[in-house]
């Protein structure tokens, strides 16, 4: 029975019992009255004393990882509290954390909410309320118990051994055949000194040793750029949730960035296309623009439809030369090879990654078209199905 509706039986028992004088009517009308102000009293006390705790949980996981969260009630109070419903607002999927239990005076209760994570995403966990009410469900209370935080889950980063950017050879650090006047980080060898040298390239182990000035010869330090480009026009992604072309595009670019970055100590930047502003990321090095990388991956999704001819455009602007580029699409447009064909003219070292759509949904195309206008002109690729073992297929390198 609802409040109201005991109100108009109550008023309506009142009534009878003031104009008929019928002693039941009388017994019922003090009975109800009672129960309704015990009702209330029992409401006002209800909340009262009642504390939460959860564990602080990490503002970042990743895809595959199981968060956990520890969460306690407990009732400072000397009146029981007979039912307790503590409901959990988090968006993250598959997360419950809600609990339905009575709680004595004085006692705590503690569970514990554990999730994997699925999908890649920013997520709230939280806010957590509670209702109770009185006895006989009349009323009913809610608070707040805990406010919201962010929960920002990367994408998966697979174990690469190795990854050739373009066939037949692998650029990186090493030394090159050109002297530096400047101090690098790479000394290929020792010399004499001569009137001119800086003292701070005297070499004074050697010096000790033979008994005369020698001083340092500096390398050019020859690493590259590694620009990512990831296709992520919405006219061309197709399939749904981990199998889609949006999905493996995002993987891809993360595990090369994440091999590139942590085993070669190369400067990556990364470009996402279509996924609308702050999905661009200037080049760097270190495990600093990984976690930048990965917070941008982890919430691209394709919003505008950019063909990626228009979108090599804009990144062809800002690519120096000997920069490569990685390109990672499922498009099926054949005017992006010709770009491609154009920066590599510039001397920019372009490398296609295709999603083959048609793998994804037999009702689209395949890519094979895209596949020989790459061939043709000399642009190095590597064709990736659904299903496939990614971490194979990207180790075995560029056609």
């Amino acid at each position: 029975m609802r409040p109201w509706q005991l109100a108009g039986l109550l008023a309506i028992l009142w009534v009878l019992a003031i104009s008929i004088g019928w002693q039941p009517f009388w017994v019922l009308s003090w009975s109800l009255s009672a129960a309704l102000a015990l009702s209330l009293l029992w409401l006002g006390l209800s909340t009262r004393g009642l504390t939460f705790k959860r564990s602080a949980l990490g503002g970042r996981a990743q895809v595959g990882e199981r968060v956990e969260e520890r969460l306690a009630l407990e009732n400072h109070s000397w009146v029981p509290k007979l039912w307790v419903q503590v409901s959990d607002g988090s968006t993250l999927p598959g997360h419950h954390a809600g609990y339905v239990s009575s709680v004595g005076p004085h006692q705590r209760i503690a569970w514990r909410a554990r999730t994997i994570c699925r999908r890649r995403g920013r997520y709230t966990l939280g806010p957590v309320t509670a209702a109770t009410g009185d006895p006989l469900g009349l009323f009913r209370r809610e608070l707040a118990l805990a406010p919201e935080h962010e929960l920002l889950v990367l994408p998966p980063v697979l174990p690469l051994a190795t990854f050739d950017l373009y066939p037949g050879a692998m650029p990186g650090r090493g030394r090159g055949s050109q002297r530096s006047l400047q101090t690098t980080t790479n000394v290929v060898t020792v010399r004499n000194y001569v009137p001119g040298d800086a003292l701070t390239r005297i070499h004074w182990p050697t010096t000790a040793r033979l008994g005369q000035f020698m001083v340092k010869e500096f390398d050019l330090d020859p690493t590259i750029d590694v620009a990512i480009l990831l296709d992520l026009d919405r006219d061309a992604q197709v399939g749904e949730g981990d199998s889609s072309t949006e999905e493996y595009g995002v993987t891809v670019a993360a595990s090369i960035a994440a091999y590139l970055l942590r085993q070669q100590e190369l400067a990556i930047g990364i470009t996402v296309s279509g996924a609308g502003d702050g999905a661009t990321l200037p080049f760097d090095r270190g495990e600093r623009q990984l976690d930048r990388l990965l917070e941008v991956l982890a919430v691209a999704h394709p919003r505008h439809p950019i063909p990626l001819g228009q979108a090599l455009a804009l990144e062809g602007a800002r690519l120096a030369r000997n920069t490569v580029l990685v390109v990672i699409t499922p498009s099926t447009d054949l005017d992006w090879p010709e770009g491609l064909h154009h920066l590599q003219r510039r001397g920019v070292r372009p490398l296609a990654i295709l999603l083959d759509p048609h793998s994804f949904d037999e009702r689209t195309g395949g890519n094979s078209r895209v596949q020989d206008a790459l061939t043709a002109t000399g642009v190095p690729y590597i064709p990736i199905q659904r299903g496939d073992p990614l971490v194979h297929v990207l180790e075995q390198g560029p056609r």
